[in-house]
Parts: structure tokens; C-alpha cells; sequence
């Protein structure tokens, strides 16, 4: 497995937010264990995507806890930009990171970290059509986790991949083991038309 290839899993063990872990967990191997995370992430009818990712992290020590935290907070929003610039590479989809904020509760035995990201061109406007993905890259599957999709409630889907544990038709939710690869959904706005149809 090339060192590419490694980073972008490494990275995605908590989807794609806990960058700062990464050289360390390429060469000392890993400090903590996901306990969970739960990922909330609001799309539309633009190119822009708000993800916003709680995990809970479990270290070996607290001395690790600590060094990550030291890292952690050192990460800037340039450090992100450029991650996803060669994101963007990789995956042949221009992706920019338009505002980044953080929050950690440092509780006992687990640190909570809450992140949220703004995306732009995580939604690929295409005809009357809208394509939210970011290419076929593996998550991590923990058990207690959930990564849900909230679409506009004028939506009609179109495509649903992988398949979801739940489809609720405006919020789509994936849990434990049914997360996979990165969410690819296909959807459109409904018209007058379709309303008009729904109704009768």
C-alpha cells in the first residue's frame, strides 16, 4: 500500500477531520481507539456542504492525550485547506474548505472532539441535477456511529450509494457496519409539476 493510499485511510478513521494524528500514527502506530463518531451533514441546491462530526476518542495514556491535544491545537485552517487540496487531486474534484471550527470536551477516560467544516464543491450541480461524493474512499465502520444526510425537503433522490440503514426521504442515515466508502448521492428538486402530481 503506497504512502498516499495510507494517509488518506489513516485519515479517514474519524472520517477526514482528525488530520493532525496522522504522521504520528504513521510511525508510532495508533494512540487511540474511535470509540464512536456521528456525522451530521446539510446539503442543497449549491456546491456547498456543512459537515459537522462529533468523535470520541479513547488514548492509551493520558500522556498521549496529551500530545495529541498539543498537536491538535497547533493545526491551522491553512494545514486543512492544503489537506484537501491534495484531496482534491486524488479524487479529480476540486474541494475547497471554506470555514473550519472545532471544540473539545475533555472528559475521563474519552476526548470528545466536535468539528465542523464548510465545503464547496463537495455538491457537483450537473443538469437539473445534483451529485453530492467524494469518490469511492473507504470509513472506518464503528459500531456505534452514524453519518446521516439531510437533503432539502423539496428533493426527489435519485441514487442512493452504498446502500443506507435508513432512507427516511430528507435525511438518510448510515450506521455501524452499513458505513462503508463515502456517501454518493444523486438527487433533484422536485418541480411544480411533480408537486402537482404528488398531489393528486
Amino acid at each position: 500500500m503506497g504512502n498516499k493510499t495510507m494517509i488518506y485511510l489513516l485519515v479517514f478513521i474519524v472520517l477526514f477531520f482528525l488530520i493532525t494524528d496522522v504522521i504520528t500514527l504513521m510511525f508510532r502506530g495508533s494512540n487511540f481507539t474511535v470509540e464512536y463518531y456521528n456525522s451530521d451533514v446539510l446539503v442543497g441546491y449549491t456546491d456547498v456542504a456543512t459537515i459537522t462530526t462529533v468523535s470520541g476518542l479513547k488514548f492509551k495514556s493520558e500522556k498521549k492525550k496529551e500530545e495529541y491535544l498539543t498537536t491538535y491545537e497547533q493545526t491551522s485552517l491553512e494545514t486543512f485547506k492544503k489537506y484537501f487540496s491534495e484531496i482534491s487531486k486524488d479524487i479529480g474534484k476540486k474541494i475547497e474548505v471554506l470555514d473550519f471550527k472545532s471544540n473539545i470536551k475533555n472528559n475521563a477516560s474519552i476526548l470528545e472532539i466536535t468539528e465542523t467544516v464548510v465545503l464547496k464543491g463537495i455538491v457537483q450541480p450537473k443538469n437539473d441535477t445534483y451529485i453530492f461524493d467524494m469518490g469511492q474512499i473507504r470509513m472506518n465502520s464503528v459500531a456505534n456511529s452514524t453519518f446521516k444526510v439531510h437533503l432539502p425537503e423539496d428533493v426527489r433522490i435519485e441514487s442512493v450509494e452504498p446502500t443506507p440503514t435508513k432512507n427516511l426521504g430528507t435525511l438518510i442515515i448510515w450506521s455501524g457496519e452499513d458505513i462503508k466508502t463515502f456517501p454518493r448521492i444523486v438527487y433533484k428538486r422536485l418541480s411544480l409539476q411533480d408537486h402537482q402530481k404528488e398531489g393528486e
